[in-house]
């Protein structure tokens, strides 16, 4: 599964072998991810294999300030009985960098911390790596979040193939009208 990839960042984090990303964020939106990684000089992995799931005990949290989005982003906060839907994307080593990059690591914003992620479909929980804000660098307080992010989170949530009830709780995030 060759994924090749170039940029200052492609070697940084290099795992020693082959992982999942759990993606909650707006890498779900294909658009989106394709326009960063042409923009940073990578090559999209392929997503065909992807495995919508969902990580139990956690929540999303609006706790990093995005310029790019014009406002707050999503990050993971323990949550007992809460869950975050995503995809199970798994990826040789070498795409390591390729993820701390696009997640914001590189810069120290975010960081890596194993999961355990159950299949949308059922079976067994797949081990994952997923990027949640560095303490250091989170707002002292959650904002709502930024309304061009939430688009794009709930596009890629669409076309990922995750559940009605997730897109109903996204949804939820938008201020009421």
């Amino acid at each position: 599964m060759g994924l090749p990839v170039v940029g200052k960042a492609h070697q940084a984090g290099a795992g020693s072998g082959p992982f999942h990303w759990f993606i909650y964020g707006s890498s779900l939106d294909r658009v989106a991810f394709a326009a960063w990684a042409e923009q940073h000089g990578y090559r999209v992995p392929d997503f065909a294999a992807a495995i919508p799931a969902r990580l139990d005990g956690h929540r999303l949290a609006f706790d990093v300030m995005s310029r790019f989005w014009g406002g707050a982003v999503a990050s993971l906060a323990p949550s007992e009985g809460a869950f975050v839907e995503g995809l199970a994307l798994p990826l040789p080593a070498e795409a390591r960098g390729l993820c701390d990059h696009k997640e914001g690591a590189i810069s120290g914003l975010y960081q890596p911390f194993p999961v355990a992620v159950t299949p949308l479909a059922g079976g067994a929980p797949i081990p994952a790596l997923a990027w949640r804000s560095s303490p250091d660098r989170r707002l002292p307080s959650e904002l709502p979040p930024s309304p061009k992010f939430l688009d794009t989170l709930v596009r890629g949530a669409k076309e990922s193939g995750l559940s009605a009830t997730w897109l109903t709780a996204l949804d939820a995030l938008r201020p009421a009208s």
